[in-house]
């Protein structure tokens, strides 16, 4: 993963939502505070949402647009949110969101690289309890 794609700015660690639909908005003024986006993005991140759910396992989430959003995607970059207390996403708990602003299939990528994190109990365990953003943006550029 590039750093184009996940700077030490895109990561927010020990952040507070109530809701899915906060997390999800969060992921999108984030986006929109780096300029990855603009705003009509926010809306179509939650209109995505309520069409599938971006629960994809293990306490993560990976909130995006619908393919009509890319429009609004200055270019591709992902955000890393991390909770105090885990959200309720559908029946499931969710620790992490990578909220993602991708233009083409640049998400393909960066899904791929999560999942290797994931899939590494070590990895894993350094992603949900590091606090040092550069450990964690090191950890995602060591895969993929």
């Amino acid at each position: 993963m590039t750093n184009a794609v996940l700077t030490a700015e895109g990561i927010f660690l020990d952040q507070k939502v109530n809701s899915r639909r906060e997390a999800v908005e969060l992921c999108g003024k984030k986006l929109l505070e780096l300029g990855a986006i603009k705003e009509p993005y926010i809306d179509l991140m939650w209109e995505r949402e309520q069409i599938l759910s971006s629960f994809v396992g293990e306490s993560v989430a990976i909130p995006h647009g619908t393919e009509e959003s890319r429009k609004y995607v200055n270019f591709a970059q992902l955000v890393f949110i991390r909770y105090v207390k885990p959200i309720i996403w559908e029946d499931e708990e969710v620790n992490i969101t990578v909220g993602i602003a991708s233009a083409n299939n640049e998400h393909v990528d960066i899904l791929a690289s999560l999942a290797e994190i994931l899939l590494d109990d070590e990895k894993k365990t350094l992603l949900l309890n590091s606090n040092n953003k550069i450990e964690i943006l090191e950890l995602f550029r060591s895969v993929g």
